[in-house]
């Protein structure tokens, strides 16, 4: 009995890709599934090679649409056709570009089979290879399977689950299909654990080809409008998340802002990649004619709010954007703050929460990268990937300085002393 489901979507991709990746889900160790494969408008020559390949497996179900509407409408048609079989329990779907080892859906659907229940997803670890099949980024796969196991909390910030994935229908059922691209995968994942928990199954179990011509990835990284549609949409995902989940924002972040330059613009974006996301992001504006809003505004995000203060100094930025902030940290944003790391703000952030395991929470008033403040002795430090982080104590600082992370509670305290 066939208790697996596979989609495979299909659009352009070259021809030995595709036959490569078409016989590696043929030839699997465990041969009890149903095999979808959705032409979302692919050209003939594809629509021939995966009719030439598949001929006479009665596991193989071909659905050939005309038009090509998106990864997401044909994931979404393959998995519609799957549901109606009763005896399917599992579910995964495969790209066309990449090769899948013969225990791939043996192993997966394993770890399903043999968890508890309340495991609804599965994934497992993978290696790189390039255009030529030739593996790479594989210098340390122990260090890129520990950080791809991590509680599904983490979910919320870092998408590791990777392509070598199944899922349970029974939770598939309960978690309408995929939508939004360029993240539908992602997007999928942070509904799907409303409603389960995951595992991870600490092996490789298939070959990732890396931004193959024809892959999203790609055209990810084609331009700067495609890598801030996808940006936009992967950090509206994590929203819609938090806010299903009643998950409050933990930082404010307020960026006085009184001349648009270019270090302005670039600035602005480096918190946006930052990988910490849980922040609300408050630009005031301080121009007189609101051109900083107009132009930050074409670079959209869900968790951004503008305020126009023409005219009015900074000092009077910085109290409004204090009096907005509601969360229980504030960083009080300028030019060249954070470091070039990606997880600098997520830094700041775990150097707070560890800071709390050691004294009362209103003890310590701000955490901050020592190389921005070298006339600033910390109590203690922490040596990081981004640079040494440090702290002050609330009861050691009477003035507030921009660039760090403050507790709100201390910087209010703070701030109506300054008034």
């Amino acid at each position: 009995m066939a208790d697996v489901g596979i989609v495979m979507p299909v659009y352009k991709q070259d021809l030995n890709y595709l036959e490569l990746a078409l016989n590696s889900v043929l030839k699997q160790d465990y041969q009890n599934f149903y095999f979808v494969i959705v032409s979302d408008g692919a050209p003939p020559e594809v629509n021939n090679k995966i009719t030439e390949l598949t001929a006479g497996d009665n596991r193989v179900h071909f659905i050939i649409k005309e038009k090509n509407e998106g990864v997401s409408k044909a994931l979404n048609t393959g998995f519609d056709f799957l549901m109606k079989f009763v005896e399917v329990e599992y579910l995964t779907w495969v790209s066309s570009d990449n090769i899948y080892f013969q225990n791939f859906i043996e192993k997966l659907r394993e770890a399903l089979v043999n968890g508890p229940e309340e495991i609804g997803l599965v994934y497992s670890s993978f290696r790189h290879i390039d255009h030529d099949g030739k593996h790479i980024l594989n210098e340390d796969l122990l260090a890129f399977r520990k950080f791809q196991e991590k509680p599904k909390e983490s979910l919320l910030d870092l998408c590791y689950i990777g392509t070598s994935f199944m899922y349970k229908k029974i939770y598939a059922s309960k978690t309408d299909g995929y939508f939004m691209e360029p993240v539908e995968d992602y997007e999928y994942w942070l509904r799907l654990t409303d409603h389960c928990d995951i595992k991870y199954v600490p092996t490789e179990l298939m070959d990732y080809r890396v931004a193959s011509p024809h892959s999203i990835s790609a055209q990810l990284q084609s331009s700067v409008y495609q890598h801030r549609r996808w940006r936009y949409t992967f950090n509206l995902a994590k929203q819609q998340t938090r806010n299903r989940r009643n998950i409050p924002f933990e930082v404010t972040i307020v960026f006085p802002v009184q001349q648009l330059s270019e270090i302005t613009v670039s600035q602005y974006e480096h918190v946006l990649n930052q990988s910490y996301s849980n922040y609300k992001f408050l630009v005031i504006d301080l121009s007189p004619r609101a051109k900083v809003s107009q132009t930050l505004k074409q670079i959209s995000d869900p968790r951004v709010a503008f305020f126009h203060l023409p005219n009015k100094s900074m000092a009077d930025a910085i109290k409004l954007g204090i009096e907005l902030a509601d969360t229980p940290y504030t960083l009080l944003f300028k030019e060249l703050c954070l470091p070039v790391a990606l997880d600098s703000l997520a830094l700041l952030v775990d150097v707070h929460h560890q800071l709390l395991k050691e004294f009362q929470h209103n003890e310590i008033a701000s955490t901050f990268f020592i190389d921005s403040f070298p006339n600033i002795t910390s109590p203690k430090s922490f040596k990081t990937n981004a640079g040494f982080i440090g702290f002050s104590r609330a009861y050691n600082q009477s003035n507030i300085i921009l660039n760090q992370l403050y507790n709100t509670n201390s910087l209010k305290k703070l701030n109506n002393r300054s008034n």
